[in-house]
């Protein structure tokens, strides 16, 4: 499944919205849209950890509640890939697989790590313009896009400082619940990114929730670009 059917159950929800009773449940959503309740489940569930999607309960007359689902408040927030949603699960037991013989929590060097073992090719000299180093920056805003972020890249200081504006965090819910270990393993994937392509130096600051949405990234470089160097 891919995230064309979360869009599916998405609208779906989102129609619900307009009913007196709104709120699915995971069998109704299966036989609108032609799925096993159990994997319109895992659906809905995921949609739920990337805060595109939440819960409640609906008691009726007799017998337990039951669990209904509902679009968030913000429906249109981007919605994370299967295999974005797969390797955020791989970081987040990787950030915890030390702490149960007391090792500290890791989820920025969990994050850098799974960058790093990914790259294959080695790193390139840092960049020698701001030409160069925009370009580099691209990379780290390629794998945000892949991530389900929208960034928005504004420059300051001549090109040597980017600022990327990341709306819709894909993993909100777990973000606001735990913003150290989330935006720990984003911010080790922005320094992992940036040392495989040769700014290992380069100076990454993560501010999360400068809004109630959005958070703030600023990638600096150290080199001291020739005056009037483009590329």
């Amino acid at each position: 499944m891919t995230s064309s059917t979360r869009r599916a159950v998405l609208e779906l929800l989102q129609d619900a919205q307009l009913r007196p009773d709104p709120g699915v449940t995971a069998a109704e959503v299966g036989a609108a849209l032609g799925l096993h309740v159990t994997t319109a489940r895992f659906h809905l569930e995921r949609m739920v950890t990337a805060g595109v999607v939440v819960t409640a309960e609906r008691r009726g007359s007799v017998g337990r509640p039951r669990k209904i689902y509902l679009a968030a408040e913000a429906g249109t927030a981007p919605l994370a890939s299967p295999e974005a949603l797969q390797a955020f699960t791989e970081l987040l037991t990787s950030a915890y697989a030390g702490a149960a013989d007391g090792s500290p929590v890791d989820p920025e060097g969990a994050g850098r790590r799974w960058v790093e073992e990914r790259s294959t090719a080695p790193a390139p000299p840092s960049a020698a313009s701001a030409g160069a180093w925009l370009g580099k920056v691209g990379m780290a805003v390629d794998l945000l896009d892949e991530w389900g972020y929208r960034p928005e890249l504004r420059t300051t200081d001549r090109g040597r400082t980017v600022e990327l504006t990341l709306q819709e965090c894909p993993f909100l819910t777990m973000a606001k619940a735990h913003p150290d270990v989330v935006c720990g393993i984003h911010r080790g994937l922005i320094r992992g990114t940036m040392a495989t392509v040769g700014e290992e130096a380069a100076d990454v600051d993560l501010q999360p929730f400068v809004t109630e949405r959005t958070c703030l990234a600023r990638l600096t470089t150290t080199a001291d670009f020739r005056r009037g160097a483009l590329s």
